[in-house]
C-alpha cells in the first residue's frame, strides 16, 4: 500500500493506565512519592495496567474496518487514540485527513443547548464555518427525524433522539475518516438501516470507516477487514469474515482441539473430503481440526449428505433439497454442562446458508422445529432437513453446520463448522431482485 493511499498507520501502539487501590493514593503519588519508596521499596502507589499492547495495522482510503473483541479488550481505547482524544504510552499513530468520530452517545453536546445550537457547536468543532453549517442544517434536521425537538434542549432528548442527531451531524461532514464506537446499537431498526445506507454512500465516495461492534454479521457483510482484540493485543487482523470466526472462537473456546493460525476463507480447502455415494448424494466429511470451527467441544459432525445438487456443487433455485447429518457427542461432557449450567438434555443440529460476505440468508434447527433428542439416552443421531431451496442471486454461498445443547432460549454451541461446504447458485430463466426470489402468483382481477 503506497503512503498516499494510507489513511491510518498504527505502529507498535501501547497504552498503559495507573490503577490506584484507594483514591488517596493518587494524591500521595503526586506529592509524597519518596515516602512510598522508603516504606515499601516501591516507587509508586499505583499498578500499571496495559490496555493496549504493541498494536500495528494500516488502513487504506475507502476501506471499512470492524473492530471486535470482548468487553475490556481495548477497542474504545484504540479508537480514542486514533481520534486524538487520548495519547499513547508507546508507539505512534498517523492519520491523514479530517476525522469525524461518534465515540460516546452525547459526547460534544451541551445538554442546556437546543439541538440546533448543538449542531452549530459540533460543526464548528469539526472545522465547518457558520455558512457551511447553514448549508447543511436542513439535511441534518431531515436525516435525524427529530422534528420540533430540534429547537428543544438536548437534556430533554431520549437516547435514541440524541443518537439520531449526533449521527446526522457526523455523516453530513465531508471527512476522510469516520469512526463510530457502538453508537448505532442504540437506534431502532429503521434508523439503523438508514444509517448503513448512508455509510455505504460514504464508503463509495472514498471515506474510510472504522467502527466497533459486537454484531458479527454486520462486520461480515459491511467490512473489508476485521481487527480482533484480545486483552489489549491483536488476536487477528485481516479478512472480515475470518475475523468474526476468530472472535466467535474466543467466545466458545474448544479446548479439546488444537487451533492453527487462521487463513482467509478463500484458502479454505472445501472439497478435499467429498465422496459420491451410490444413492447420488454428495457426502462431505468435515475437517474436525480446521481453523473455521469453534465451540466448547464435546460433539462431532461425522458427515453430512446433500441431495439435490448438480455436480460438482451447482444448485438451481426452486428444487427440493435434503441435508442429512450424522453427529455424535460425549455423554459425560454434555451431562456436566447440564448439571452446571442448567441446559435441557436436548441436543440438535442447525444449518445456515450465508453469502460470500458472511451475511446469513436463512437458517433452520431442531430447537426452532421443536425436534427433541435426549442426549443422555444415546451418543449419536442422524437428522435430515427437507427444504425448498429459495431462488438466490447467482454466486457462491456457504453452508455452515452447528451442534448445540439446550433449547431455543438457553443453549450453547458445542461445535460450529463455519463454511463447511461451498455451493454455487445459478438461475434458469428467472431474474432475482434483492437477496432472494420467492414463489408467487400474480393474476389480473380487473381490466
Amino acid at each position: 500500500m503506497s503512503y498516499d493511499s494510507k489513511v491510518i498507520q498504527v505502529e507498535s501502539l501501547s497504552k498503559s493506565f495507573n490503577i490506584y487501590d484507594r483514591p488517596i493514593d493518587r494524591l500521595k503519588q503526586a506529592f509524597l512519592p519518596h515516602i512510598q519508596m522508603r516504606r515499601t521499596g516501591r516507587e509508586r502507589y499505583s499498578r500499571e495496567f496495559w490496555a493496549l499492547k504493541n498494536i500495528s495495522f494500516e488502513v487504506g482510503k475507502g476501506q471499512t474496518v470492524g473492530i471486535i473483541g470482548q468487553n475490556g479488550s481495548g477497542k474504545s481505547t484504540l479508537l480514542q487514540i486514533i481520534t486524538g482524544t487520548m495519547a499513547p504510552t508507546l508507539g505512534e499513530v498517523k492519520v491523514k485527513g479530517k476525522i469525524a468520530a461518534l465515540l460516546e452517545l452525547g459526547s460534544g453536546f451541551n445538554p442546556e443547548f437546543t439541538g440546533r445550537e448543538n449542531v452549530y457547536l459540533n460543526g464548528s468543532l469539526l472545522g465547518l464555518t457558520h455558512t457551511q453549517i447553514d448549508e447543511k442544517i436542513d439535511y441534518i434536521a431531515a436525516f435525524s427525524e427529530i422534528g420540533d425537538y430540534m429547537d428543544q434542549p438536548v437534556k430533554t432528548y431520549s437516547s435514541g433522539m440524541m443518537l439520531r442527531l449526533a449521527f446526522a451531524v457526523q455523516v453530513a461532514v465531508e471527512t476522510e475518516l469516520l469512526i463510530i464506537d457502538e453508537a448505532l446499537a442504540v437506534g431502532d431498526a429503521r434508523f439503523q438501516m438508514k444509517c448503513f445506507k448512508r455509510l455505504e454512500e460514504l464508503k463509495a465516495r472514498g471515506t474510510t470507516i472504522l467502527f466497533v461492534s459486537h454484531a458479527t454479521e454486520l462486520v461480515r457483510s459491511f467490512c473489508d477487514f476485521g481487527l480482533v482484540l484480545d486483552k489489549g493485543a491483536v488476536a487477528f487482523w485481516g479478512d472480515a469474515k475470518t475475523a468474526t470466526i476468530k472472535y466467535l472462537g474466543s467466545l466458545f473456546p474448544d479446548n479439546t482441539q488444537p487451533k492453527d493460525n487462521l487463513d482467509t476463507i478463500e484458502s479454505l480447502p472445501l472439497y478435499e473430503d467429498r465422496i459420491e455415494d451410490v444413492e447420488g448424494h454428495l457426502t462431505v466429511i468435515p475437517d474436525q481440526n480446521g481453523p473455521h470451527t469453534f465451540g466448547v467441544g464435546g460433539a462431532t459432525l461425522n458427515w453430512l449428505k446433500l441431495h439435490g445438487l448438480q455436480p460438482p456443487n451447482l444448485i438451481v433455485g426452486g428444487p427440493d433439497i435434503k441435508v442429512r447429518c450424522q453427529f455424535s457427542w460425549d455423554i459425560d461432557i454434555v451431562k456436566r454442562l447440564i448439571e452446571v449450567d442448567g441446559y435441557q438434555n436436548n441436543i440438535t443440529v442447525g444449518i445456515t446458508v450465508a453469502d460470500k460476505k458472511g451475511a446469513y440468508i436463512f437458517g433452520c434447527n431442531g430447537f426452532d422445529h421443536n425436534l427433541k433428542i435426549d442426549c443422555l439416552q444415546t451418543g449419536c443421531s442422524v437428522v435430515e432437513f427437507q427444504l425448498v431451496m429459495p431462488h438466490l442471486l447467482e454466486g457462491s454461498y456457504f453452508l455452515a453446520v452447528a451442534i448445540a445443547l439446550g433449547d431455543l432460549n438457553h443453549h450453547i454451541q458445542l461445535k460450529w463448522y463455519d463454511s463447511a461446504f461451498q455451493i454455487r447458485c445459478v438461475e434458469e430463466g428467472r431474474k432475482v431482485f434483492g437477496l432472494l426470489g420467492i414463489e408467487y402468483k400474480m393474476i389480473c382481477v380487473e381490466n
